[in-house]
């Protein structure tokens, strides 16, 4: 059957010149990910054309499939490369790469040489490391290569911001070989508690596989794809359906990113049998699964984001957009006519935002600024975005390079950063592994940076962990590799290994990464010894507090797990950690878990010795002199402090020398906020706060000082000064203060534009009352207000009082800023209302007439 994106085929290649920049926006099922390439080697192309994917399944799947349909297999004119696994030769010509082997490419050889195409699919996405290298290549398609060619491919995205970006483009658009998907919505109710308790919500794999069971009773259901947001989602998925009674007859294959090729493409491939597919959203896009005639989508998707002001990473279960929803359905409707059961409301599903937020806006940016700035890129905010980073964003990468050494105080590149830019690895691992270099500990620092960055070896909650813990335990990769070392001699057999509490298959994958890290070692000839964490206790610590200095920690107090943490974060260590009765430690996982609260959480910690950072960061390191309150004694304490960059180590409190500058100016903090207070502060002089506050926006000619919150402060400071202890400053004379805060004209321009009282034009006497915020005003009954015709003024006629009329019982009746109106018509009212109840009080017919 012929695709329907040769549809364009003619366009594209007249579209797909030297220099040329084509905008693809084609459905999901049209073919592109699978055609574009030859439609581009069949227009002449001469050099290699580079398929830019989101995911390593997809380059490896896509380069397969590809190379059979060209008549070929994977490595020769087709190939593909993903992190630590190539296949391609001198003689391919179509590369499909994930976005990250791209991005190192780049660095390598930023002219792309012998690449005459870059083919960025599934750009709806909108991965960070895709943004940057599509930035790239326009420059560099500006610049040196201006015979390169750029082809942008999507199938949901909204094109206009984009094609804008591109300009000068050809923007193309095929039809998709869809066929119709029934969209049926189920939205489970919360299942009832146990003994009558509180309903709890229905586990989503429970929902999943009810929603199972009920598909594949219609005999039009096809093969079933399940989509849940990990793997943790899947097992349990899995477990449900393979052990009811229903599923007799069916395969049941999970599908995610971490698992092996082999398994991945069992998933996918087509088969004789009937299957049920329980995958993450690695399914979404690109590969065509064929049967599949049922999706049954839970809704959710766990993704990474990070908090920039805190620097904690977050992985949460969230609800995935409309875009992606629709993206999942259309998986049912590519061979044949489907149905597509998402297990939510209608209702809930037109509130989903419409697209995914970029990753440029939720996750870490130090990787993407280190390769920018390798690469030339002094501004990285001043990049070719298309859509920029918050600035929050980049200040943090920033700070957390400068903590790794990778730049200067100036935010320029060090050799330091030079070298870990020139490593297939986060910033962060690269630092660690140059530090196991420096230090003479690769292999314990390439064992760590595989555990950190993989998934946990300990199987359900990690009690298996306790078994392998020494008392003498420094760090908890001690006890880590050593149930790893016991899943290597048991050939990660999954029975074996589940009863001494480790999960064979993440023990696995963690063995693959500690050898990948071993062979980039070895190619660079670093020395690879046997692990010995206890052997190389010291250098291990270093190295660790090298990698992580940004994430040292000291405990709250020796009775309590809660730690302070450089950046002024405060989190809870496990209590099982190595790392618990150390004076300071780093942690390598620190995590914000949802529960009742959020609560962040300090794991996998070291042990560190505090001496080490004079030496490995001696400008970090700084002894002050300060002041401190103690809440106990109500007094202000000197205090000594060792500092780390914002986190306290050391400190030590007295009562001599303190600095009186700063005992006032927290005694003045605390008085502000309302915890201590000072007795002759009272209402008078709240109202000459609010008389000069007032009178310095009215009349700003007098150029009065002004009275806002740092001037209350500082006044307050002044009243506090030479004070330590509350009881000093309990009965401290306040106008003295205030009094000498004004010269003598400013006094009097006071006391004549913003007067305590005023005297009418009756001959009364009346009090006003300010407000900083508010109208000054007063209140009189009315029969002390005959003769006042017109409202009083005050700031030399600019400013009206507000006039509370107050009836005999001295309650308002009318406010109002134009008394000449209340008598005009108010007063009659007020006169028929009240002279009945208050017939002593006079009520004049004309309240003028004796006037």
């Amino acid at each position: 059957m012929r695709l329907p994106v040769f549809e364009i085929e003619d366009d594209l290649k007249a579209a797909a010149g030297p220099g040329g920049r084509v905008l693809l926006k084609a459905p999901t099922g049209s073919g592109k990910s699978t055609a574009v390439p030859g439609m581009l080697l069949e227009a002449g192309i001469e050099g290699r054309v580079l398929v830019i994917e989101p995911r390593r399944m997809a380059a490896r799947m896509l380069a397969g499939w590809v190379a059979r349909q060209r008549g070929g297999g994977v490595g020769g004119e087709v190939g593909y490369a993903v992190r630590f696994d190539a296949r391609y030769g001198r003689d391919t010509r179509v590369i499909y790469l994930t976005d990250g082997v791209f991005q190192r490419w780049l660095q390598d050889d930023p002219e792309l040489k012998g690449v005459s195409a870059v083919v960025f699919d599934e750009f709806h996405e909108r991965r960070v490391a895709v943004d940057v290298a599509l930035g790239r290549c326009l420059d560099l398609q500006e610049t040196l290569r201006p015979d390169l060619r750029v082809i942008v491919m999507s199938a949901t995205l909204e094109t206009r911001g984009l094609s804008e970006f591109l300009e000068p483009v050809t923007i193309l658009e095929a039809g998709g070989r869809t066929y119709p998907v029934d969209i049926r919505y189920k939205a489970s109710p919360a299942a009832s508690g146990r003994r009558g308790g509180p309903a709890r919500e229905t586990p989503v794999w429970e929902r999943v596989a009810a929603a199972c069971r009920d598909a594949i009773t219609d005999p039009e259901c096809g093969d079933v794809l399940c989509f849940l947001p990990g793997a943790h989602e899947i097992r349990r998925t899995l477990s449900q359906i393979e052990n009811s009674t229903w599923s007799g007859g069916w395969s049941v294959l999970p599908l995610y990113s971490g698992l092996p090729p082999a398994a991945q493409e069992a998933a996918v491939a087509p088969g004789k049998g009937r299957k049920i597919i329980v995958s993450t959203n690695v399914a979404e896009t690109s590969l065509t699964i064929e049967g599949v005639r049922t999706v049954i989508d839970a809704g959710l998707a766990r993704i990474a984001s990070f908090d920039p002001r805190r620097g904690i990473g977050t992985l949460m279960i969230e609800k995935i957009s409309r875009a992606a929803a629709d993206q999942r359905a259309g998986r049912a409707g590519r061979t044949a006519p489907g149905r597509c059961i998402r297990l939510w409301s209608e209702a809930e599903h037109a509130r989903r935002a419409a697209f995914e937020t970029p990753e440029v806006h939720r996750v870490d940016l130090a990787e993407v600024s280190l390769l920018l700035k390798s690469a030339g890129v002094e501004d990285v905010g001043g990049f070719r975005w298309l859509e920029a980073p918050q600035a929050e964003g980049l200040a943090r990468a920033d700070a957390l390079l400068h903590d790794l050494g990778a730049v200067d105080e100036n935010g320029a590149l060090t050799e330091e950063g030079r070298a870990m830019a020139g490593l297939p690895l986060e910033p962060r691992f690269a630092r660690l592994m140059l530090a196991g270099v420096e230090e003479g500990c690769v292999a314990e620092m390439a064992f760590v940076s595989a555990a950190v960055q993989g998934e946990s070896i300990w199987a359900g909650r990690g009690d298996g962990m306790r078994d392998f813990v020494a008392d003498d335990d420094f760090t908890d990769f001690q006890a880590e590799w050593r149930g790893f070392e016991s899943a290597v001699a048991m050939g990660f057999d999954p029975k074996r290994v589940s009863q001494i509490g480790v999960h064979g298959r993440a023990a696995r994958e963690l063995s693959r990464g500690f050898e990948r890290l071993e062979k980039l070692a070895l190619r660079r000839g670093w020395p690879f010894e046997a692990v010995d964490f206890e052997g190389r206790k010291d250098a291990v610590g270093r190295a660790m507090l090298a990698g992580f200095s940004d994430q040292l920690g000291v405990r709250a107090g020796s009775a309590t797990l809660a730690c302070r943490l450089v950046g002024k974060r405060k989190a809870k260590l496990d209590d099982r950690s190595a790392a618990r009765n150390a004076s300071a430690f780093v942690a390598t996982e620190i995590t914000e878990v949802e529960g009742r609260d959020v609560t962040v959480h300090l794991r996998r910690g070291t042990a560190v010795e505090l001496e080490w950072l004079r030496d490995l960061f001696p400008d970090d390191l700084h002894d002050t002199d300060g002041a401190a309150w103690d809440e106990v004694r109500r007094c202000v304490v000197a205090r000594k402090e060792l500092r780390f960059r914002d986190l306290v180590l050391a400190s030590k409190d007295s009562d001599h020398e303190v600095n009186l500058d700063a005992a006032a100016e927290l005694l003045a903090a605390r008085v502000l906020s309302g915890e201590l207070v000072l007795k002759k502060w009272d209402a008078s002089v709240d109202q000459w706060c609010a008389r000069l506050a007032s009178l310095s926006k009215w009349m700003p000619e007098l150029e009065l000082p002004g009275w806002g919150d740092e001037d209350r402060q500082a006044a307050v400071a002044q009243i506090c000064h030479g004070a330590v202890r509350y009881k000093e400053i309990k009965e401290a004379p306040v106008w003295p203060v205030l009094k000498d805060w004004l010269s003598a004209p400013q006094r009097a321009a006071l006391d004549a534009f913003a007067p305590e009282r005023i005297k009418l034009a009756n001959g009364r006497d009346a009090k006003i009352t300010y407000a900083s915020d508010g109208e000054p005003s007063i209140g009189l009954m009315v029969r002390d207000l005959f003769g006042v015709w017109e409202t009083p003024t005050v700031a030399n006629g600019h400013v009206p009082l507000v006039v509370q009329v107050q009836a005999p019982n001295r309650r308002p009746w009318q406010v109002t800023k134009d008394l000449k109106s209340f008598w005009a018509s108010g007063y009659t009212q007020m006169r028929k209302d009240l002279a009945g109840r208050y017939p002593k009080h006079p009520w004049p017919e004309d309240p003028k007439a004796g006037s």
